[in-house]
């Protein structure tokens, strides 16, 4: 999924709507996507992508670490990465959801990997049926939230 994780943030946060809390859950959201900018700028190697920061063990951390803070928030951090990996896993790379117990990647196939970065991923993303009727569900579904909200 590409613009699709925005309203799925979103719709996290709706369970808590206000302007804090919105920009929390899209920041932990992207949070396992700050691997590929490591990877970007030289500082781990190819294929870093999709790996440490795409584990349960990862959310339970950030979650973990955010706990003496904010319980609360805390909560909102593990739905909120999560729902990341629920977005990525349709995908065919896969994710190691066990690491570091396990290395085998799960996945469910929904749509082809066309990379991370840049305007062929978009374009190759995007020309998959899967990707629309996906994006289109989370969307839906952001809408159906807010109609929750605001009637």
């Amino acid at each position: 999924m590409q613009f699709g994780h925005l309203p799925l943030a979103l719709t996290i946060a709706t369970y808590d709507w206000n302007p804090r809390t919105a920009a929390f859950c899209v920041a932990m959201h992207w949070l396992p996507n700050a691997d590929s900018l490591v990877e970007k700028a030289g500082l781990a190697k190819p294929g870093f992508h999709c790996t440490v920061t795409h584990g349960i063990l990862f959310a339970a951390v950030v979650a973990g670490l955010i706990w003496p803070f904010s319980a609360h928030y805390a909560l909102f951090a593990l739905a909120a990465i999560l729902s990341h990996y629920a977005a990525d896993i349709g995908s065919t790379v896969g994710l190691p959801l066990l690491w570091p117990l396990s290395k085998k990647r799960y996945t469910l196939a929904l749509f082809k990997d066309t990379g991370y970065w840049g305007w062929g991923m978009l374009r190759g993303y995007y020309a998959q049926p899967m990707s629309w009727v996906l994006e289109a569900g989370v969307t839906a579904f952001f809408g159906y939230r807010l109609w929750t909200i605001y009637g």
